[in-house]
């Protein structure tokens, strides 16, 4: 079932994200690129918990490459909740956010992303997040 819990591309929630861009320059040789993006709902009073046990069972967010072996690969994809969290977390993994998350702009989740990057494109737009099943409570 569909929610009103997005990835957005700033902090107020204006502006939803549609696909992870990862700009490279052309000869592959770009250093690390960090990026923060939020996941929140604009609908105060809404609660998102994960539908398989909620309120119990991590809200988790995979990394998701459309397209295996074109371009940067999701293993070449970090995040944390913390941009000091990135060095040490291991590229490609999912990340667990927390058991719910409120909705309203004020609790967004600040989701900090590095791309490692060793290969050549302009900019590669097959990678997404998503998330598991959740369900909204109002």
């Amino acid at each position: 079932m569909a929610t009103s819990l997005n990835f957005y591309t700033d902090s107020a929630l204006s502006t939803e994200l549609t696909t992870l861009d990862i700009p490279q320059l052309p000869d592959g040789l770009s250093p690390d690129i960090d990026n923060v993006i939020y996941l929140g709902s604009t609908l105060s009073g809404s609660i998102f918990q994960s539908t398989t046990d909620p309120g119990v069972d991590q809200i988790v967010i995979a990394i998701i490459d459309a397209n295996i072996g074109s371009g940067i690969e999701s293993s070449n994809i970090k995040i944390a909740l913390t941009s000091g969290g990135l060095d040490s977390a291991t590229a490609g993994a999912s990340l667990n956010v927390g058991t719910s998350i409120n909705g309203g702009t004020g609790s967004a989740v600040a989701l900090y992303i590095r791309s490692d990057t060793p290969v050549l494109a302009s900019t590669d737009t097959d990678i997404t997040l998503e998330t598991n099943d959740i369900t909204e409570t109002l």
